[in-house]
């Protein structure tokens, strides 16, 4: 079997599970009020190189729903890609820890929030004193297609949110992979352009389970410590998540194992070029690799036990879309092997 579905299939690194096994030992505060702890928000602070609120969680979904759940009052609405996590794949997570605040879906193109579409929608949204309030905006860095907006871009998008008052929330699931590829400031890609607070992923690039929320701008995070209690998030033994983020930012681990998968992602969309029977939609930016790829074909990976996942044509160009082909992603991650790689390369020139 070689497995493209997700970096989430990959095991933990050494560094992790050691950091772990150091932790397991005496007695120590409970529910984040530990040392451990502490050390793990100081090196968020210094990695971001702002005095931040940190809050660990130990799910994807958890740490978005939370935090919009903080800078979103239950009659707000949230602006969010028509093809974003939030909307697709957390079961209106979002909605029910807000206590229903609405999220609203604005047309991406490869994955990207239209800033003339935001401005169009938040401008004919209601403002009848009766009616839902626009009170915040969700993108994913990076998107749901495995790309990364430009600084231009984001500044475009955040003009209109902060004209129209909404509160910035960003999905950093791939963070890593995104600080990784641009080779940028962790603080220029987040509060340097007027973020107020990041789910900031770490499962996906290594850790065992452990997310951090982080709040740059600590005026909206006062009822945070209530939704983590009040939605079960709350971990009594939380020195294990926090050591997890430990592990994962000393010495830049996280930034050389999203180095790994982004390379590793680079090599195999190169290799998948060589067949004119394969379209790429749009180049290849993090760790993520989208085809689309004759029936025939999927049925013939299937059958040869290659593992990945088919992905929703949202965003796609309509022209692009037809009953013929499917559209699947593959991801990579530090983990992932050359051999891998070439062996599934080689399985397609038998085809």
């Amino acid at each position: 079997m070689i497995d493209f579905r997700s970096d989430n299939v990959h095991s933990v690194p050494d560094q992790i599970i050691n950091a772990l096994i150091d932790a397991n030992k005496g007695t120590i505060s409970s529910y984040g009020g530990d040392q451990l702890t502490k050390k793990a928000c100081d090196l968020l602070s210094k990695t971001f190189n702002k005095d931040l609120s940190s809050f660990f969680v130990s799910t994807g979904t958890a740490a978005n729903s939370l935090a919009l759940s903080n800078i979103t009052p239950p009659f707000g609405t949230i602006f969010c890609g028509e093809d974003s996590h939030i909307y697709l794949e957390e079961c209106n997570a979002p909605e029910f820890f807000s206590n229903s605040a609405k999220l609203f879906p604005i047309p991406t193109a490869e994955g990207k929030i239209i800033a003339e579409d935001l401005n169009r929608y938040v401008s004919s949204h209601p403002s009848d004193k009766f009616d839902m309030v626009a009170s915040s905006l969700s993108i994913s860095q990076a998107t749901e297609c495995g790309t990364i907006y430009t600084e231009k871009e984001i500044d475009r998008i955040f003009r209109i949110a902060k004209q129209k008052n909404l509160n910035i929330h960003m999905d950093g699931a791939r963070f890593a992979n995104v600080v990784a590829a641009t080779n940028k400031n962790p603080s220029d890609l987040t509060w340097g352009l007027g973020v107020d607070v990041l789910s900031f992923g770490a499962t996906k690039n290594g850790t065992l389970s452990a997310e951090a929320v982080l709040f740059f701008n600590k005026e909206l995070c006062e009822n945070m410590n209530q939704y983590l209690k009040r939605s079960g998030h709350l971990l009594s033994k939380m020195r294990y998540l926090s050591v997890q983020i430990i592990g994962y930012l000393e010495n830049d681990l996280w930034l050389e194992l999203a180095k790994k998968a982004n390379y590793q992602a680079n090599k195999l969309s190169r290799e998948l070029k060589k067949f004119d029977f394969i379209t790429v939609p749009w180049e290849r930016e993090i760790n993520e690799v989208f085809l689309l790829i004759p029936n025939e074909l999927e049925k013939y990976l299937e059958k040869n036990n290659i593992k990945f996942h088919e992905w929703t044509k949202v965003s796609l160009n309509k022209k692009c879309v037809d009953d013929k082909s499917k559209f699947i992603r593959l991801v990579t991650s530090y983990n992932t092997t050359d051999d891998e790689i070439y062996n599934l390369s080689e399985l397609i020139t038998r085809y």
